[in-house]
């Protein structure tokens, strides 16, 4: 199965027109189908050590929403300290998605010609049919 590791500010969450954060419109539809067809990781800052913190920050959107949070329940953390490319497992095929990456990471990726991997979403775009389109190339 298919590595899934997914950013939270600028991919779940997007800013509105007043500048709120708020989930991205088709988040439950989103959620549902990484979790049919991925093995799922949380790659954020506010996902460093654990998935929980996550959750909790995640929570109020998905209650604004009226999304149940159990709906990321299969989403697991992954650690790193310094570039996000750190916790990317390598020797399997994943997708990194991911608002803005830093330079860093995406050469580390290219050095490796892995640059394919990496989703930078396009937030004028739905991201689920960015992520279908991303899989096909995989």
């Amino acid at each position: 199965m298919i590595r899934l590791y997914l950013d939270v500010d600028g991919v779940l969450l997007r800013s509105n027109q007043e500048g709120e954060y708020r989930l991205i419109y088709n988040a439950r539809k989103f959620l549902k189908y990484t979790r049919k067809n991925f093995d799922c990781f949380w790659l954020s800052t506010h996902s460093r050590y654990c998935a929980e913190d996550v959750k909790k920050y995640l929570a109020p959107f998905f209650k604004k929403a009226g999304i149940d949070i159990t709906l990321i329940a299969h989403i697991k953390a992954v650690t790193w300290k310094t570039l996000k490319t750190e916790a990317l497992d390598l020797s399997s095929p994943f997708i990194w998605v991911d608002d803005a990456p830093l330079l860093l990471e995406f050469e580390a990726l290219r050095k490796k010609n892995l640059e394919k991997y990496i989703l930078i979403v396009n937030k004028e775009q739905n991201l689920l049919k960015q992520l279908k389109r991303r899989v096909k190339l995989i």
